[in-house]
């Protein structure tokens, strides 16, 4: 049997997470001692470590949940080789718009599918997959640059526009400040959690990518945000990205402010280069947990 503890630190997943997939999802049910503490069976920990390796490649955890470990294993080996464009009737016909260029059509499929959904459904389960499903078929060949960068502007618009009849600023707000630093161009991890914060209740301050420190520094001066989340993707982070990290979170050090790292270069960053990293600075390991975490920092507001 395995603690809580335990199992976090062989999956990687933290203790909100795991609580929020046991409380939403219902995917593993530990058993308790006396004392209500949760204890983890070897069963536990094998469909967990499933879960966490197919949700970080985009998967829905939704969707994942009420399979067992032979069919997550199953579900495994067939993504492996199955087609992006195949994973949902959407997605089909947003890649096929895209293919042809029409780009006005993926649009009017990514609004309407907004209609049915709430924000966090929507970046989870829609606009995520799709990015990521975007960029294979790009690596692949199968959509080019042109094609790529035609569908990150729609993501971009729809988001923001979101967010902008989301967001009604007030003094009595917490803040949050979303950006990614110097070498990290990739913003679509910050650009969700954004919408999600908005939907929320927070005050967003989004800067966007590949920012200086000083000028990260020098807004969070100003604006002065309870939480700043920090998306790095690229994976191992370039030099230039790790030392300009460390100056935004050796600024914030000792004061209110909490630094929020996530992506899989926050992972490598967190993991191998800052073990024992300062109090302020926090790994956030999926859109659901950055749910639970904001959550939970309004609440100690």
């Amino acid at each position: 049997m395995y603690s809580i503890k335990a199992i976090t630190s062989l999956t990687g997943l933290t203790a909100e997470t795991l609580r929020a997939w046991e409380r939403r999802y219902a995917c593993i049910m530990p058993e308790r001692n006396s004392t209500g503490r949760r204890f983890y069976s070897q069963q536990d920990l094998e469909k967990l470590t499933l879960l966490v390796n197919l949700t970080r490649k985009g998967h829905p955890i939704g969707k994942l949940a009420a399979l067992d470990s032979q069919q997550l294993q199953d579900f495994q080996k067939q993504v492996a080789v199955q087609p992006a464009t195949e994973s949902s009737p959407l997605l089909a016909q947003i890649i096929d718009s895209l293919k042809h260029y029409r780009i006005e059509r993926c649009e009017q499929l990514l609004k309407k599918a907004l209609i049915a959904a709430e924000p966090l459904d929507y970046a989870r389960d829609i606009l995520l997959p799709a990015l990521q499903s975007v960029g294979e078929l790009w690596h692949d060949g199968k959509l080019n640059i042109a094609q790529e960068h035609m569908f990150s502007s729609c993501i971009k618009r729809i988001v923001l526009s979101m967010v902008n009849n989301l967001h009604h600023h007030s003094k009595n707000n917490p803040g949050m400040l979303f950006a990614t630093p110097s070498g990290d161009p990739h913003e679509f991890g910050i650009l969700v959690s954004c919408l999600i914060a908005a939907n929320q209740g927070y005050n967003c301050y989004y800067l966007g990518a590949d920012l200086p420190a000083k000028d990260i520094v020098e807004a969070c001066q100003h604006l002065k945000p309870d939480v700043i989340v920090m998306g790095l993707v690229k994976t191992p982070p370039e030099q230039v990205t790790i030392d300009e990290l460390q100056l935004i979170v050796d600024a914030v050090n000792g004061e209110a402010t909490k630094v929020w790292l996530g992506g899989s270069g926050a992972y490598f960053y967190y993991q191998q280069l800052q073990k024992g990293l300062i109090s302020n600075c926090e790994l956030i390991t999926d859109i659901d947990h950055f749910n639970a975490k904001a959550q939970q920092q309004q609440l100690s507001n």
